[in-house]
Order: C-alpha cells, then structure tokens, then sequence
C-alpha cells in the first residue's frame, strides 16, 4: 500500500477508528500542534484514569503532565516528522486525586499528509510498571548484598564446571590480586595458587564436584597475587548445584582473606612453645585462686612430676608459709584493682619444703569483649641461680647505682641494659622500667647522625670516646647537656668486646650557673647604672670587682681606680682603717657587711655614707663574693647627732630643761599616762603660733586631714601598750602650710609603772621633698628605660624570625633567650615604675565584677608552662565574685606563683588555695622551698627587701614583687600575711573584703 492509499486509509474514521479501539494496546491519536485528542481507546483512558475527553487538548485534558518531558518531546515529531521510542519511561498520573507514578514504554509515530507533513501524532503505550518495579527491587537487594558482602570481607566467585569459566567480583578479584575486569578461567586461578597448595585445592574441589559429596566446600589456601606478588591465606567457602542427570552445572561461594588470622594462629603456637620451653615459671588461675596451668619449668621447681593431676592446686599452697599473708593481703587485692603487681617472693618446694626465691610479674586477665576479670596470670623467675652467679656484680652494680653521676651499660648494637639511679632520675626513666630501648633515644634527634658518623665510628676504632652531648629527657623531651664518655668493654677469656659503657656528668647546672651569672652581671650593669644608690660587687677574696656610676661620680674615681682595694682612697683618713678592718673581718667570718664612714667627694664636701653587704655563693654552696650598696646619709646622720647631743644635755641639764628645749630645733612635748598634751617648748608654740595651754587641746587641729587616722591609732596603740610611739605626720603652721614631721616618743617608767610620756615632733620635710625627688627620679628612670628596651625587644624578635627563616636554628634560640631577658628587664622596670606609682599615690585601680576563682585558674594555665618541675595544684572552694581591679589581683597572684616557683627549686609541687570566710575572700599560694625565719617574715612586704643568708645568691631580684603586691591589696582594702617555716616552705595568703553585688 502507497502513502496515499494509507492516507485514505487512515481518513476513513470507521475503519481507522474501529483499528484503536479494538487494539489490545493503549493508543491514541493526537491531531493538530497544539495536540487534540482524536481518538483514544478504552485502555489509555484506564491508563490516564480519566473519562471521555475527546476532543480537548493533551494539556487540558492531562494538566499534571506539565513540567514532565512529553509535551517537548510530542513537538518535536510533530515539527521534525522523526518518530520517538522509549522503555519504562516514568510518567506521573493523577489518579483518584493523588499523583502516582507509572513506567510506560511509549512509541510516537507522526502521520503524514500527501505533502508530506505531518499532520497526526499516533501514540501507544504498554504499562510496564510492574516490570520496572520489580527490577528497581532486585538491583537494591543486589545492592545491599553488595553492602553485606563487603562490610564482612568478603568476596563472591561462580565457577561455571562445564565451561570452565570463573565469575568474581571485584572484592574477590582484590583477593586474589587479579586486575579489575579480568576473564579468568579456573586454570588462570590455579596457575597464581601457592605451588604447595594446588594439590590440596584440586581435591577439595573435585570433591564438591562429586554429587555424592552433598556439594559442600571449605579450603584454606595461599594464592600469589597476579598483579602484586603478594601472599595470602584464603578460606574459600561454597557449594556445588547438579542438574537432573548428577551433573555439576554451577559451582558458587566466597573467599575472606584469613592472612591475619593465620598469622596469629601461627604466633599463637609460637609463644606456646615459648612459654612450655622457656625457663620462667608461667601459670594461671581462675579469680578464686584455683591454679589450673603451671610450664615445664614451674612444675621441675615446685617437684611436680610432669605427669602427675596437680589441679586443684590453690596459689597459696605453692608460696612459702611466711610469705601467705602477702599474697592475700597484697597481690591479690592488687591485681583485682590495678591488674598487676610485680615483685620478690619466696616459692615452696612440694617435695623438700625448699624455700625459693623468685621474682614474680603477675597480671589480671580481662575478658576481650566484657571487659571484665576472668583469670590471674604470672610470668615468674628463679632468682636462686641469679643471686649465687651476680654476688659480685650486685656488689659493684649497688656501688654504680649509688654514684652521683650517671651510668649506664648498652650491648655492641647499642641495645641499653642498664642505667643506675642518678642517671634514670636525670632522665625521667621510671624505677621498674626494665626495656630500656637503644641507646639512640637516650639522645636529642639531631645527635643521631653524630652518634652514627662520630661517636660509633671512634669508639669503635679506638675504643673510647669523650665530649659534650645532648641527651633527651624521656618524659619532658627536654635537651640534657651532658659531658660524656663511653668506652667498649672487653670479655677477660676472648678479648673481643662484649658490650660498651657510658658515664656522663649534668652540665645543666653549671651551665645555668654561669648564665645566671652573666645575666645578673648583665642586669646590673643596666638597672643599676642609674641608681641615686652606690651598688658594688666583690670577688672571694674581697677586691671590688665592680661599681656603678654612681659611686664614680660621687668620687671622681676611674673605673680602674675603684677595682681592688681603690675605693677606700677617697675615704676620710681616720675612716679609712675601720671601714677596712670591718671588711676584713665581716668577709673572713662570712657575714652582714656594715659599716659607717666619711666620703671626701670630687668637690671637697665631706658627706657621711653607710655600706652595706651580702655574702653571695655559687649553686655548689662555694663563697663567691659580696654585693651591696653605699648610701649618702648625711642628713639623717646629722639628725642624729642632733637629737643625741640634744638627749645627752638633757639628761646631764634636767635643771636647765626649760631653757635648753627653748632652743633645740626639734618641738618638744610631754603627756600624761592618759595621752594628754601637757607641755611644749618654744619652738613648738611658735610653730603653731598658738600657746601652751591651747595646744594641749587643740593639737590635733594641726594634723592633716589624711593623716589623722593613722597617728591617733598609733598613739592609742602605744598609750595602750607601753610601746614606743613613732609616726610621719603633716602639721600645719602658723603660715598655714603643711610640713612633714617625725614624731617619736618614749614612756618614762618608775618602779615599772609608766609616769609621763617624753616626745618630739622633727621637721622632716626637706628629707620627704629628697625622698619624692629620689621616686620621681626612679620612675623618670624606670620610664625611659622602657623605650630603649622596648626597641631591644622588637629588635630581638625580628632578629629572631629572620635566622629562623634562613634556617639558623642556634643562633635564634640564642635570640630567643636575650629576648627572653629583656622580659625579665622589662618586668623589673615595670616594678620599678608600680614603686613609684604606689609612692607618689598614683596607683590606679579599675574596679570590675568578676569570679576571682576563675582568673586565678587562668594565671595557673599561663604559669604552668613556664615551668617543668612543679606542678601547679588547686584547692578551690566556692567563692563567688568580687569587686575589685581584675588585673592588679591578677599581678598579685603571678607574683605570689612565681616567687613560690623561684624559691622551691627541689618541689615538684605548689598549691593554690581560695576559700571564702565571712566577709573576706583569701587566697593562699602554699610551696614547699627554703621557708623564711621567724624574725625575717614580717619584713618580706619592705621595699627593696631581700631576705639575706647562704641561699641568697640562688633567687636574684629587687626586693620589689612582695611589696607592690602588699600595697596593692592594702589600697584594696585588704591584707597580706605569710606563714612560714624554715627550710620547709611558706605560704603566703592576701584577703579582700567582699562588696554585695546589687
């Protein structure tokens, strides 16, 4: 038929009509572009789940079709006349409402007028979605056999017998070391199996094979992989399928790499044999005691024939009688709570009774997956033969051990037998460590090549080295320089050398000695350069080996004519031989220089002076010298001299009294036991300009505001008490003006009873004006010494990142550590400047809330990692917040920290305490160092204190931490104390009032 007689065909409407709707298949018939249904029998109405809707358009009659591809893919027939097919095309249908999906394979054929256009689109389709569903589900259960398979390692094979074909997955081909995508036939599988292993392999299969068998088969095997070449065990699991006539037809299973396994059951045999054959004594028990396995050698030592039913046997009956009670008492409670315990115990003979030495390492056993007890273990050996062979070894070994240097022994290979107790706490090597490693990790990383290319290869040309080297620290990694020797020695019978041996001695010490001394040397030179204070050091045997410039300005002295014994030239000649005679002595006998002397100054002006001294030693409690100072106290001296001269005509002039006090230049008074003003001289009503009868009523009047306070609870305390009063107070004068004094007084007793107090009022002022000069000058000072070293820091640091750019490790750890001393000048500098700060009353305070718990835990992280040794330990109760300036505490806290840390060198621990009482937070910094004496404690809190004695020299610094600390917490209110015993620790303590929190 032509396509003009199928176009007449297809226009004939009851024929073509008739052809649809009687077709078994859904067809429809779509006329125009814009889609028209024509025709559409009654199946593609049931697929699309609609009524009669002849005649609309595809759109309106199937609107959820919009946004699914058909719509497209009918214009494009439609334009382009090329038919389209597809198979198990998802199609969304609303159905009964709901929105469904459905697979169609779908045909869309375009009819074509005489012109050749098409003009109709015809469209079947075949609901395969039953179909489509089915194989979405078995490729998801393949997948999750996939996943099974997979998740337990393991991998699938189908032989196919009768075409000798094999079909693996990927997993299976891995296992055997096939490439990914390989054919491989059952003799390509045979030609990689282990030679050893085709035999047994072949049989094993033939045997499945066989229908007699029942088909089953399990074979453990090596294979040679393929690709790689490597070795595995496999266990080959799986079963043979026979058809009607017996014969084989499919043979399938799986394979697991069991090369671990195999391994450890060939470990497991191994130790076995080692355990049963080796000369320890192993045996086990239940958690009752009960022993249920004893080695050869256990049983040959407690005299139980090799034959003989030793269960049930408990653990207590093969210990000597005496040592039962440690048994029940120690071990076992031991091994229950921390699963092993090691030790020397006494064995009993079951035979003889014989006592046996041994050294016995037992162990709980845990269940592997319940994690609990279910066995006791120990590995134990005879000490009889040990103890008679190494009588004289022990000997010698206990005299190494007991050496203050460290020693250790190492075998040819450098396999470390032996180290003696100084050197294992030199190194941080525990006391039971038995496995020592190589002699390789006792030293730093970067001493290894030197240890392989220098030190072997001399020692072993010429039998012993010598030289400096770094060990390592096993726990902290810390670099340990050492001066070491080592050196082969050598078996008596053969001469060869059996072994090697190492001594070496710390030169952390020494080194720490010699930096600290050179940076104190160091710190001097630039703190005390502008000091208002002349500051000198000697040497051992008393020459003057140093000065600042203070005491060549106040002479004229060149640097080279104050060395030795120059500085006792510009003394007044008369002074010069006791000031002299009092050195010698005072260094002689090891004690407190002091002595009073007149200084003829670079003008002429004669000026009296007080030097003071302190015996200084090395950290090996040698003598190295003295450092002290030398103050101008020509004011005060002639004060002095004033007063006794005043004193003296006193007491030899009571007679003269009146007219004597009219004329001294200090104001005198007197008061009754009561405290009650009932004289004063001249100079006193003249100072105030008022009379004597108005001043012993009105005198405080005079007193300074600010100072009113204080000097009447030092007067009531001295009234109360007996003890003498003294204070520096303000008193204004007749002109108005406010001048410092110094009020002293005394009580006059008779027959022990107090009768009148005598005192004085001294003008002070110029002495307080030097005094404000001399802190200003030091905070001037202190001030613009925080520029230059500021600069040195930055300086140091750029320095620092520049040689470790280019790789010059040492020499930017040098840097590091100047830059690590220019933050110790930069915080002495800083407490130079909170001195005068604190002196001139300009200490400022910014008052936050905040949980002084929580910021002393924060500086106790910071601090913890500037030290090593000590282990910073808190003891916090409950204290809740407080108002206060967060970082001064903060600065009180390190400074307390750190001076625990500096004067407890041999603790490994400081605790840090707070508690609340009442109305008062107090926290306490406990250490456990070189302690304070009693009469030393209450001065710790004095400015530029330092407590003075042998250990002086170990614990450098200004004297300053204690008292900016002090004064801080004063100015907050608060309080600081220490408590203390010598040579056992201090605990120093501050507390602050608690503000309710609004």
């Amino acid at each position: 038929m032509d396509n003009e007689r199928d176009f007449d065909l297809l226009n004939n409407d009851s024929i073509f009509r008739t052809l649809i709707e009687e077709s078994p298949t859904a067809v429809g018939l779509y006329v125009g572009r814009e889609m028209r249904i024509q025709l559409a029998n009654d199946a593609m109405l049931h697929i699309w789940g609609k009524g009669n809707i002849i005649g609309q358009t595809l759109r309106e009659a199937l609107p959820e079709l919009e946004g699914q591809p058909f719509h497209q893919l009918l214009d494009d027939v439609y334009t382009t006349g090329i038919p389209y097919q597809s198979d198990e095309d998802a199609v969304d249908f609303l159905i009964d409402g709901k929105l469904q999906r459905f697979y169609f394979s779908f045909t869309y054929k375009g009819l074509k007028n005489k012109d050749g256009r098409v003009w109709a689109i015809l469209n079947t389709a075949t609901d395969v979605t039953e179909l489509a569903l089915t194989r979405r589900k078995l490729a998801e259960s393949e997948q999750s056999t996939r996943v099974a398979l997979r998740a337990g390692e393991l991998g699938t094979w189908d032989l196919d017998p009768i075409n000798n074909i094999v079909t693996w997955d990927e997993k299976c081909k891995e296992l055997y070391g096939f490439p990914k995508g390989d054919h491989i036939s059952y003799e390509g599988v045979l030609k990689h199996m282990h030679p050893a292993d085709v035999e047994r392999v072949n049989k094993a299969v033939l045997t499945a094979l066989d229908i007699a068998s029942g088909g089953d088969y399990r074979v453990e095997f090596r294979t040679i992989g393929a690709a790689d070449g490597k070795i595995r065990w496999l266990r080959c699991e799986g079963k043979a399928y026979f058809n009607s006539d017996g014969i084989a037809y499919r043979f399938a299973g799986t394979a697991r790499d069991i090369s671990t396994e195999v391994n450890e059951q060939k470990q497991q045999r191994r130790l076995t044999a080692l355990v049963e054959n080796t000369d320890d004594i192993i045996c086990t028990a239940d958690l009752d005691g009960n022993i249920n396995y004893i080695n050869k050698a256990g049983l040959q030592l407690l005299g139980i024939a090799d034959d003989e039913n030793y269960a049930p046997l408990h653990a207590s009956k093969i210990y000597f009688p005496e040592d039962v009670p440690v048994l029940e008492q120690e071990i076992i409670p031991a091994l229950m709570s921390k699963g092993k315990w090691s030790g020397r115990m006494r064995y009993r003979n079951l035979v003889t009774g014989e006592a046996i030495p041994v050294f016995i390492n037992s162990f709980r056993i845990d269940g592997p997956i319940s994690g609990t007890p279910i066995a006791l273990a120990s590995v134990n050996r005879d000490l009889r033969p040990e103890l008679a062979a190494n009588n004289e070894r022990n000997k010698l070994l206990a005299l190494i051990d007991s050496s203050s240097g460290f020693v250790s022994l190492s075998e040819l290979d450098g396999t470390v037998t032996y180290v003696n107790a100084t050197g294992r706490a030199m190194l941080g090597i525990d006391a039971n460590t038995t496995n020592l490693g190589h002699n390789s990790q006792f030293i730093m990383p970067y001493e290894i090549k030197r240890l392989k290319d220098e030190i072997n290869k001399q020692l072993l040309e010429e039998g012993r080295w010598t030289g400096r080297v770094d060990y390592r620290h096993f726990k902290t990694g810390e670099a340990i320089p050492v001066e070491g020797s080592s050196m082969l020695v050598y078996d008596s019978l053969t001469g060869k050398a059996q072994g090697r041996a190492s001594i070496a001695r710390d030169l952390r010490q020494e080194i720490a000695d010699k930096k600290a001394l050179q940076d104190s040397q160091h710190l001097l030179h630039n703190i005390t350069t502008a000091s208002p204070t002349a500051l000198w050091m000697s040497d051992r045997e008393g020459r003057i080996i140093y000065t600042n410039q203070t005491w060549l300005d106040w002479t004229g002295q060149t640097n080279d004519e104050v060395m030795g014994d120059g500085w006792l030239q510009p003394l007044v000649a008369e002074d010069r031989a006791i000031a002299a005679k009092k050195f010698i002595g005072d260094l002689a006998a090891r004690r407190h220089y002091e002595v009073s002397f007149r200084l003829i100054r670079k003008d002429g002006e004669i000026r009296w002076c007080v030097a003071t001294g302190n015996p200084q030693y090395h950290s090996d409690g040698t003598f190295a010298g003295y450092i002290g100072s030398c103050t101008d106290v020509t004011e005060y001296t002639l004060i002095e001299q004033q007063l006794q001269e005043r004193n003296i005509e006193l007491n030899v002039q009571v007679g003269q009294f009146e007219f004597v006090n009219n004329f001294m230049p200090v104001q005198l008074w007197t008061a009754t036991v009561n405290g009650d003003l009932d004289y004063v001289n001249q100079r006193a009503i003249d100072y105030f300009g008022n009379n004597e009868g108005e001043l012993a009523d009105i005198w405080q009047n005079f007193v300074h505001p600010d100072d009113m306070l204080p000097t009447t609870k030092a007067w009531l305390h001295s009234i109360q008490s007996g003890s003498p009063f003294q204070v520096e107070f303000r008193l204004k004068g007749s002109d108005g003006i406010y001048r410092w004094h110094l009020a002293r007084a005394l009580p006059f007793t008779r027959d022990g009873k107090i009768v009148k107090w005598f005192g004085t009022n001294t003008d002070i002022d110029e002495q307080k004006q030097m005094q404000r000069q001399k802190d200003d000058f030091l905070g001037i000072a202190s001030h613009e010494l925080k520029t230059p070293v500021t600069s040195i820091k930055a300086y140091a640091q750029v320095l620092g990142a520049m040689l470790e750019k280019e790789g010059e490790q040492r020499k930017a750890e040098m840097v590091s550590r100047m830059d690590a001393q220019v933050n110790r000048l930069t915080n002495l500098i800083g407490d130079l400047l909170d001195v005068t700060k604190i002196n001139s009353g300009r200490l400022q305070f910014n008052k936050v809330w905040f949980d002084i718990n929580k910021v002393v835990r924060e500086t106790m992280v910071d601090l913890q990692h500037t030290t090593h040794r000590h282990k910073l330990v808190e003891d916090f109760t409950e204290t809740g917040k407080i108002y206060t300036d967060k970082d001064r505490i903060g600065q009180v806290i390190t400074n307390l920290i750190t001076n625990a840390i500096k004067y407890s060198p041999q603790a490994d621990r400081i605790i840090v305490s707070t508690r609340r009482e009442k109305q008062e937070i107090v926290v306490c910094v406990q250490d456990f160092g070189i302690g304070i004496a009693d009469n030393k404690q209450d001065k710790v809190f004095e400015q530029f204190y330092r407590v003075s004695g042998s250990k002086q020299h170990t614990f450098p610094g200004l004297g300053l931490g204690l008292y900016i600390s002090s004064e801080i917490i004063k100015r907050e209110g608060g309080r600081m104390w220490v408590n203390s015993i010598e040579g056992k620790g201090s605990t120093f303590c501050f507390s602050l009032p608690v503000t309710t929190l609004n």
